[in-house]
């Protein structure tokens, strides 16, 4: 049986709908369970609300929100919706903050009683004693970055519980998440690069390096570029792809098409980070030379390993062809920059990049799309402080409009 709808009539001839919905036997009792609905309204609107609670029911959600707890919101969450429409290091970001810092703080409250002060009491405390690692240099407080990572995950999860009709409001909504704390990145200069790249040449992060400072890429992009991609006449790259890192561990977790899992871990290819990340990019003419020479290197490899040889087609790999693992290449180019004494990450090369180009008077928008933000507000927040002198100009050109008058 999916569910009845039947029509109540009041003494005072108001229309009412009652819906009942199976919710199968008692594992106690033995018993068939109900769940009995009353709809004011149209026969109509008591149809959605039917369908929407036996949609609850297949995701194995409890239909009865006073019942279900947040933790156990949160795991159908991320089972039926974050999994199926999120990137798997997304995935593994919210997950990491549900299972150590949301569950064990929120994760027993019923979800219909969770309210604005539970989350600012769980906020004040994580920024006093929320680390769980047992790292004995630093505090115990978290970041408030983590803080509001965690929030955004918090307002996420609502949100849609808003939408499947589990609770009346979204109570992150009415929640003030703390501030971030903007700390000023190190920008390399160009002696710096000069350092760096030498130090690099000869080793498989060279090519990898010298495309991040040329074009601003993001290392997943870097190292899921492929040849078809590239257009050495016309000296453009397109971004289709990106290169992540999938753990033994995690194929189990998410349906995907990806490689098997050999080893301790896999690299597979997605797609980018969003619809602002497929780009192209215009490439300087000391980039298209080092690509031309790297693409002849790469053809005497292949030759020389033969049928050894693992064709996947991408532009920065290793000498065999195989896929260069992300997280190996960031600890080694860590360690690298290190020795040579350049205080710098693999994605603090990017923010350099955006940097040096907004140094040079170059439009924001402009920037945006090579980096390929998703909008432009996003490098205006990120940037603004290292466009000098804006302030200045715009003060100068309302001084001459005046000076007019």
């Amino acid at each position: 049986m999916r569910g009845q709808i039947k029509k109540r009539v009041g003494k005072k001839g108001d229309v009412s709908w009652q819906i009942i919905v199976p919710l199968g036997r008692d594992p106690v009792t033995g018993k068939y369970k109900k769940k009995w609905v009353t709809v004011q309204g149209t026969k109509k609107e008591a149809e959605k609300k039917l369908n929407e609670m036996l949609s609850l029911l297949e995701k194995g959600i409890n239909i009865n929100p006073e019942k279900i707890t947040y933790s156990e919101y949160l795991d159908k969450w991320l089972a039926d919706y974050g999994r199926s429409n999120l990137s798997l290091r997304t995935v593994n970001d919210y997950t990491s903050l549900i299972e150590n810092h949301i569950k064990p703080r929120l994760g027993h409250i019923p979800l219909i009683k969770l309210q604005p002060v539970h989350l600012r009491e769980m906020y004040s405390e994580l920024l006093e004693n929320g680390r769980k690692d047992n790292k004995k240099t630093v505090d115990r407080s978290l970041s408030t970055t983590t803080v509001l990572h965690v929030h955004r995950v918090i307002s996420e999860t609502l949100k849609h519980a808003v939408q499947w009709e589990l609770v009346p409001r979204n109570v992150a909504g009415v929640v003030n998440p703390p501030r971030r704390e903007e700390k000023e990145k190190p920008v390399m200069s160009q002696d710096k690069i000069s350092i760096l790249l030498d130090s690099l040449k000869d080793t498989y992060l060279y090519l990898p390096t010298y495309l991040a400072i040329a074009t601003g890429m993001r290392l997943g992009e870097v190292l899921g570029l492929r040849w078809t991609d590239v257009d050495l006449k016309a000296g453009i790259i397109r971004i289709s792809q990106s290169l992540g890192l999938k753990r033994k561990e995690e194929y189990k977790k998410v349906k995907t098409e990806e490689l098997p899992a050999k080893g301790r871990n896999e690299t597979y290819t997605k797609q980018p980070k969003t619809r602002g990340s497929r780009r192209s990019i215009d490439l300087p003419y000391s980039l298209m030379e080092v690509l031309k020479k790297h693409q002849l290197q790469q053809k005497k490899d292949r030759l020389a390993w033969g049928e050894l040889y693992q064709d996947t087609g991408l532009v920065c790999c290793l000498q065999n062809g195989q896929a260069i693992n992300p997280a190996s290449f960031s600890g080694m180019f860590s360690r690298k920059a290190k020795k040579a004494g350049v205080s710098i990450t693999f994605h603090g090369i990017r923010h350099s990049h955006a940097t040096w180009l907004f140094q040079q008077g170059e439009h924001p928008k402009t920037v945006s799309e090579r980096l390929g933000h998703s909008k432009i507000g996003i490098t205006m927040d990120l940037y603004t402080h290292v466009m000098p002198g804006t302030q200045k100009q715009a003060a100068r050109k309302i001084e001459e409009m005046l000076a007019g008058n």
